[in-house]
């Protein structure tokens, strides 16, 4: 018998809960303390980020197992010290011009815990590397079990983070139906459809996942219009790289 999605404080917010992805990118770089501090100021309902560890076990925040893209570094991060990763700085991105040079250097997650704390904002967390159980036990150091979420593409990451916390809300990116149905056996959990166009979400699609008791999100909303439309489909929750709270009237 299917579940009925059970209630979570976790989706209080005002209605759309938009997620800045990697941070609030318009005005600042993606990944970095600025595009997270400049989400929390647009009052976003989460930021979300990557999480990597560096060669000496401390968590940082970036997409790329390397720093070539955004730093201009040949430099993967499990491979080097975070002394050595902090030499270096974002160099491509919104934004940069009139950073302070403290804004572009490799953030820490606790950082990130920290501008999402002070901004009331829920962290949307995106596991890279075998970081799980490391990443919640700093989630519950911060007092943030109850409030944030565990995502990953990795399903075996998604079980993990179950095994670790009973509590900690789980995300699957680019869910299939069978995976779907083991986070609803997993619990307390919601999944991404990797649909990039609206018009191609199977019809039935929301239904049949809420009515396994799990909430869902499609591809970013990157317009107003998207987002309306993927309010009215009845999404729980929307990514996003360009709409922030103020662009939506309800």
């Amino acid at each position: 018998m299917m579940a009925e999605i059970k209630y979570n404080p976790l989706f209080d917010g005002e209605k759309p809960l938009l997620i800045a992805h990697r941070g609030y990118t318009p005005t600042a770089p993606e990944n970095s303390i600025a595009s997270f501090s400049e989400a929390a100021r647009r009052h976003y309902w989460a930021i979300e980020t990557d999480v990597r560890r560096t060669l000496d076990g401390v968590l940082v925040c970036c997409h790329n197992s390397s720093l070539k893209k955004m730093y201009g570094a040949d430099m993967k991060i499990e491979e080097h010290t975070l002394r050595e990763l902090s030499e270096v700085r974002i160099c491509t991105g919104n934004g940069l011009e009139g950073r302070p040079d403290e804004e572009l250097r490799l953030p820490l997650f606790s950082e990130y815990l920290s501008i999402c704390v002070r901004g009331g904002c829920v962290p949307f967390i995106e596991t890279k590397g075998f970081v799980v159980e490391q990443t919640l036990r700093m989630v519950e150091a911060f007092g943030l079990t109850d409030i944030a979420v565990l995502s990953s593409v990795d399903f075996s990451h998604i079980e993990e983070a179950r095994r670790v916390s009973d509590r900690i809300f789980i995300h699957h990116i680019f869910t299939t139906d069978e995976q779907m149905l083991r986070v609803a056996e997993l619990g307390n959990g919601g999944v991404s459809y990797n649909y990039p166009v609206l018009d191609d979400v199977p019809a039935g699609l929301v239904e049949k996942t809420h009515a396994a008791g799990v909430r869902l999100c499609l591809r970013a909303g990157d317009t107003a219009q998207n987002v309306a439309r993927m309010m009215d489909m009845g999404l729980d929750y929307i990514p996003t790289n360009l709409i922030c709270p103020a662009d939506i009237r309800l």
